[in-house]
């Protein structure tokens, strides 16, 4: 039985179809097996003459398991925007792709993510500021989203993955094409701990066209664009032009005025970007981030609360007198004052509590309670005064 993906997975294949055809026809009311079982006469008015014939020939020419075979025998899944799958960042930015290919995972929703992108050709202390911030963002939690091209993207992304950390890569090509070939250890790590996400279709190979159209998903997907290194005239440009359109906010970290490779940051610096000398402003951000968004949340919960006509619930109908046991989440904060620790510290506390626990487990719960605001990160983690 063929599933509506599938037929999804057709309509998106359809020679000379691009997202906003597909969204006209699905506007039309019809979903996408309705569009393949429809005499091709009914999207006059919708599509070109051309569109039409071209979706009407691959009506003939599409064969549904020998596709769905290819996927699976890469490894490859295609998500659609009509699946619970396909992230929610993606759906709300301008000309969102109706799908994705991914070898590997997506980005887990919940937690935070940060696109770090800069020069191909870098220089030693980009090289230097991508390792240390892919390293420390990924040590905290963070999930680290780039482009897997040569310089700073393929750096922070392996430093990344090699402190036990995820990483997604977001290709101007197939997910199954390697670009650049030298990146092979990275790709192949990338489908290992993260994913490699697309929106060509398996085979295809990389063109200069496709990756500015690649860089505005690698900024949908991410909370903070992170520039390291990038003339002042460069494809980085593009991803922070992308990046503000959407609305994410864009930090940079600052050279030399004298280096070449430093204007691109040092401009967008001028001009109002957010300054990261090192990673604790980076989940700084992400802390005010997450508490404007929770905010948010709890504002459209409470006018959602407002406007229902639903029963009335006592307060006091779920009460007990019980204490409820603590969490991991309170054990850690049990160890947390205004004087600061550091996170070995805090695992000697918790060890201290017959409480196991590893290094990378105990970086994810910080940098969760850092990006809830109920401690601060710098370097070492403390709470503040009252």
């Amino acid at each position: 039985m063929i599933t509506e993906n599938e037929y999804a997975h057709w309509l998106f294949n359809v020679p000379g179809l691009g997202n906003r055809s597909i969204d006209k026809l699905l506007c039309s009311g019809m979903n996408c097996k309705e569009i393949y079982e429809a005499d091709v006469k009914e999207f006059k008015g919708i599509l070109t003459p051309a569109r039409i014939k071209s979706l009407e020939n691959s009506k003939r020419s599409w064969d549904f398991e020998l596709e769905a075979k290819k996927l699976k025998d890469k490894g490859i899944s295609f998500i659609p925007r009509i699946d619970k799958r396909f992230p929610e960042k993606l759906k709300n930015i301008p000309d969102p792709p109706f799908a994705i290919y991914v070898k590997g995972n997506l980005p887990d929703p919940e937690k935070p993510s940060v696109a770090i992108i800069g020069a191909r050709l870098c220089s030693d202390y980009g090289r230097q500021m991508a390792r240390t911030f892919g390293r420390g963002l990924a040590l905290a939690g963070v999930q680290v989203i780039s482009g897997m091209a040569r310089g700073i993207d393929g750096i922070s992304q392996k430093a990344a993955i090699e402190a036990g950390g995820n990483s997604y890569g977001i290709v101007g090509c197939g997910a199954d094409y390697i670009y650049p070939p030298e990146n092979k250890p990275i790709y192949e790590q990338l489908c290992l701990s993260g994913g490699v996400i697309s929106e060509y279709p398996p085979g295809t190979e990389p063109k200069a066209n496709f990756f500015p159209m690649r860089n505005r998903i690698i900024s949908g997907l991410a909370d903070i664009v992170l520039v390291i290194e990038a003339r002042e005239k460069s494809g980085t440009q593009i991803t922070v032009d992308t990046a503000l359109e959407q609305g994410r906010e864009v930090l940079a970290v600052p050279g030399r005025v004298t280096d070449r490779l430093s204007d691109g940051c040092n401009l967008l610096i001028s001009q109002g970007a957010g300054v990261a000398i090192s990673v604790s402003d980076v989940l700084e951000r992400l802390s005010h981030f997450a508490s404007v968004q929770k905010e948010k949340s709890e504002i459209e919960a409470k006018d959602c609360s407002n406007t229902s006509s639903g029963n009335y619930n006592d307060p006091f109908d779920n009460f007990t007198e019980k204490e409820p046991e603590k969490t991991l989440d309170d054990e850690i904060l049990d160890l947390i004052d205004i004087i600061p620790v550091s996170a070995s510290n805090i695992i000697e506390g918790l060890n201290s509590r017959d409480i196991d626990i590893s290094i990378p487990q105990l970086m994810t719960k910080l940098m969760d309670l850092t990006y809830k605001g109920l401690i601060l990160q710098e370097g070492v983690y403390f709470r503040k005064k009252a």
